[in-house]
């Protein structure tokens, strides 16, 4: 079975000053992007670029096109090589943030690159693929467009990347084909995999899951008579609140909720009001499935608002400023700048780079570490 979503796709401007000028890309990614709101008004935009001080992004995704292309422009004078991995860990990153608190959306990077771009350092790649590997699922896709002769070093590295995801390769040898590529990556994507099961509900793969429980909010108990938001009723019993929105509901109220609107962990839910993950205990969730703990309403009457009126209530009438990040991968790519020959290592002197992301805050941790140096949060 095969069916499509509201897309949110961020565009990794990787393409060099010195090779492509922005001109001659320019109208190729306008009609793109507007190809993709002519399919579906409610797909969204943001954009990666590597400037002389490092990454920078939208703080969020935006409907308004022409903010992308504005921004885009008043960069260019600025733009630098980008770098590919600390780009793509960037991008997962972000990603992980939105899709904590936004579902029923299918998450897309487009990697936009030339002769230019900074390798993928090898000893970079299988981490990098066990972060797709764990984001795949939310669903996340990887298209890149590499403009320029084939490069035997980092060819294999994107298509793996991309075969990984889902996703699509394409090498071609002049800008001129820019536009017939980004007109069939405007065609929707289509989700068709065994991640549905009978009832249309999702499963994570076990080994994936604890990344997902680590990444949801526990709901916060409240002690005052209030009233739910699922079954209307005014108590103080058992009653929490979720983090982010402070949305009230009965925690039984909620175990059932979770029974059709998990996102592919049976107690690992998201708010009926905001969206944003949260998640019960295992256990208490399979009681109350089972009839071992009494219901105090049917969910028929929880109404779930609208995703895509949700977020263009989000987006207020100021746009989305501009995010300077710190490139993770950026002392490995100058390292090798600045040596005169990179000679490979062998397979006896070769290590494995341990990179990961917090769960809690979402920074990229380098290194074999218990805790995230950023937030103490302690990591599985």
């Amino acid at each position: 079975m095969e069916s499509t979503k509201s897309e949110d796709c961020l565009i990794f401007y990787g393409f060099t000053p010195e090779i492509t000028k922005m001109r001659q890309v320019f109208s190729s990614i306008a009609d793109f992007m507007k190809n993709k709101q002519i399919t579906d008004p409610s797909d969204r935009f943001n954009l990666i670029v590597f400037q002389h001080d490092g990454p920078n992004y939208l703080e969020h995704f935006t409907f308004d096109q022409e903010h992308i292309l504005k921004t885009l422009k008043s960069m260019s004078g600025e733009i630098t090589n980008a770098n590919i991995a600390g780009g793509i860990f960037i991008a997962i990153t972000f990603i992980i943030e939105v899709y904590k608190k936004i579902s029923e959306k299918i998450f897309r990077l487009l990697i936009l690159i030339d002769e230019g771009a900074y390798d993928i350092p090898s000893e970079y790649l299988p981490p990098i693929e066990e972060l797709v590997k764990v984001v795949k699922d939310m669903p996340f896709f990887i298209d890149i467009i590499r403009v320029g002769p084939p490069n035997s070093e980092i060819s294999p590295k994107l298509m793996k990347l991309t075969k990984l995801s889902n996703g699509g390769f394409y090498e071609i040898d002049s800008i001129r084909e820019l536009d017939t590529i980004l007109t069939t990556l405007s065609e929707k994507k289509y989700v068709s995999d065994p991640s549905f099961v009978k009832q249309r509900l999702r499963m994570i793969l076990p080994d994936n899951q604890p990344f997902y429980i680590n990444l949801a909010d526990e709901p916060e108990n409240v002690e005052e008579m209030v009233t739910c938001s699922i079954c209307f009723k005014k108590d103080n019993e058992n009653i929490v609140k979720c983090p982010s929105c402070e949305t009230i509901a009965h925690k039984v109220c909620w175990a059932q909720w979770s029974e059709t609107s998990n996102i592919g962990i049976p107690h690992i839910f998201r708010c009926h009001n905001c969206f944003n993950i949260l998640k019960l205990e295992k256990n208490y969730v399979n009681n109350v499935k089972a009839g071992k703990i009494p219901t105090i309403a049917e969910l028929n009457k929880v109404k779930k608002k609208n995703i895509i009126e949700y977020l263009h209530e989000l987006e207020a009438k100021v746009k989305p400023k501009v995010i300077q990040a710190q490139d993770p991968m950026a002392a490995a790519i100058r390292a090798k700048v600045e040596e005169k020959e990179v000679k490979p290592q062998s397979k006896e002197t070769k290590k494995k780079s341990h990179v990961n992301i917090c769960p809690n805050c979402s920074k990229i941790i380098m290194g074999a570490r218990k805790n995230c140096p950023s937030c103490g949060f302690v990591l599985f």
